[in-house]
């Protein structure tokens, strides 16, 4: 990243050291010259003084050699020419960009840096470019400085980067592992989701993972120093790992030790929730506290299957579980059947009714006068009735054998007395 300002400013440092270096020498060599026994002529004053400027420039060289082989022991770095160039940029600035530091994926990117660098393990003056899904924590001296954000800030004489924060959402799956009520070992699958926190800003294109500064501060400072006989890998445990393996282990080891084993593994009871949706609820409940804690916010908190830790003890499990099952679903079926077999009963048996109580009443007129418009509608009625009772095997079936005759009579009614006579005359 070329900067002509940047350029000037380092050659504007470097000359306004040198010059006053190189006229304060000359003037005091120039003042032993004038005060010696017998005074210089010819070529003897301009040698003496091309050996004096000689004596100066040895003099810087020889300063720049030793420091930078101090440096280089001190901090046990690997290049002499990363140690000059950090003089001269300590001295007189930056003539670009460089050196600077790309900080991305919550890591220092290899492919631009050296993890045993200067700037890396000295610190500034020097530049960084952090992405979009980090954040960085800053230190001078053994103390925290600032807390930067992704863009492109600017390294301070001696200021390194202490920690680095990852904005994005991380999701951990891995199994828990406890005892029930009764002692026996028990594995969960855990899979939960955090985040660090954003203070309430929403995501944006300039910012996709919005930051909390104080946040990242607690949550960089929140770590634990395990034993020393782990791994060095495994020794810090950082905001991520207290959350994971310090809150969710230890609260999920806790409750799974209240509920006995068929509670754990059984079916879910009528009119109860399934034990494992209540461990989840605790669960997330006190991790969204642990996590509070520690500058970070839970999104998401699920349990999979529990199971018992021994293989033989659990496919034993697993096919009580299926036979279990199985019976549940024949039970089931049986029970639909049956409850299909008396509404359909009911229906028949209703219908029939209907249709006897019909008859009964058009016989019961059958001997009387003004009812053939009645009649009429009845027998249509009825027609009908039969009609869409003969589609209904079931009942005719249940039908009783009266009643089929009572319909067929009826849907074949006489004319009413004295009407047959009238027409025949």
């Amino acid at each position: 990243m070329f900067s002509f300002k940047r350029v000037l400013k380092f050659w504007g440092r470097l000359l306004a050291l040198l010059i006053p270096f190189y006229a304060i020498w000359v003037l005091l060599v120039w003042i032993a010259l004038q005060s010696g026994e017998q005074p210089t002529r010819g070529w003897q004053p301009g040698l003496k003084f091309a050996a004096a400027l000689l004596l100066a420039t040895l003099a810087i060289v020889a300063t720049l050699a030793l420091s930078t082989n101090f440096m280089q022991k001190l901090y046990a770095l690997k290049s002499r020419r990363e140690v000059f160039w950090y003089l001269v940029h300590r001295l007189f600035g930056q003539a670009n960009f460089r050196p600077y530091i790309l900080v991305e994926e919550s890591k220092i990117s290899s492919r631009v840096n050296d993890p045993d660098s200067l700037l890396v393990k000295v610190g500034g003056p020097g530049n960084m470019v952090i992405r979009k899904d980090s954040a960085v924590v800053l230190e001078r001296g053994g103390r925290l400085t600032r807390v930067e954000s992704p863009g492109f800030p600017k390294l301070q004489p001696f200021e390194r980067i202490y920690d680095i924060i990852d904005l994005r959402p991380g999701r951990w799956q891995f199994p828990v592992g406890g005892m029930s009520k009764e002692g026996i070992p028990v594995l969960c699958e855990t899979d939960i989701m955090m985040q660090i926190q954003d203070g309430g800003e929403p995501p944006s294109g300039k910012k996709p993972f919005p930051m909390d500064p104080n946040a990242v501060f607690v949550a960089s400072t929140s770590k634990w120093i395990r034993e020393a006989s782990r791994p060095e890998g495994d020794r810090v445990l950082d905001w991520k790992g207290l959350i994971v393996i310090s809150a969710t282990e230890g609260t999920l080891r806790s409750i799974l030790a209240r509920y006995p084993l068929d509670r754990l593994i059984g079916p879910k009871e009528p009119g109860q929730e399934h034990p494992r949706q209540v461990i989840r609820q605790e669960l997330e409940e006190a991790l969204h506290a642990a996590a509070a804690r520690v500058g970070a916010k839970i999104l998401k908190v699920e349990l999979g299957q529990i199971r018992v830790a021994d293989e033989v003890t659990q496919q034993w499990i697993e096919s009580w579980q299926a036979a279990w099952q199985r019976w549940a679903t024949e039970y089931l079926a049986t029970g639909e059947a049956g409850y299909i077999d008396k509404v359909e009963t009911a229906y028949a048996e209703i219908t029939a009714k209907r249709i006897r109580d019909i008859a009964n009443v058009l016989h019961d007129l059958n001997k009387s006068e003004g009812y053939e418009a009645f009649v009429a509608g009845a027998k249509l009625q009825l027609q009908l009735a039969m009609r869409n009772t003969g589609a209904d095997s079931l009942v005719m079936t249940y039908m009783p054998r009266e009643a089929i005759r009572l319909l067929q009579m009826t849907a074949n009614l006489p004319p009413p007395p004295g009407e047959g006579e009238a027409d025949d005359k």
